[in-house]
């Protein structure tokens, strides 16, 4: 998966949630930028899931705070192959 296929995949899952795309910036915090509650972001993370075939560890939840961040978690996982559903 290419970068560029991460990112409109990213920005469809969050226009589902009603996030603004100029909004999504690298920086937007889920909380603080995006106004996204716990259960938002648990909703999102696991369409992340879903829609990318991967397993997100709970252990990794917690980092992904920004979506710089899940951008970078993402490219890692589906280049890597690490997080793959067994």
């Amino acid at each position: 998966m290419t970068t560029q296929q991460i990112n409109n995949s990213l920005q469809k899952l969050f226009e589902n949630l009603g996030i603004s795309l100029s909004a999504l910036t690298d920086e937007a915090d889920f909380t603080k930028d995006l106004g996204l509650d716990s259960l938002d972001i648990t909703d999102l993370l696991l369409q992340v899931e879903i829609n990318f075939g991967i397993r997100i560890p709970d252990e990794d939840w917690w980092m992904l705070k920004t979506i710089g961040q899940l951008k970078a978690y993402l490219v890692t996982e589906t280049l890597s192959g690490v997080g793959q559903p067994q």
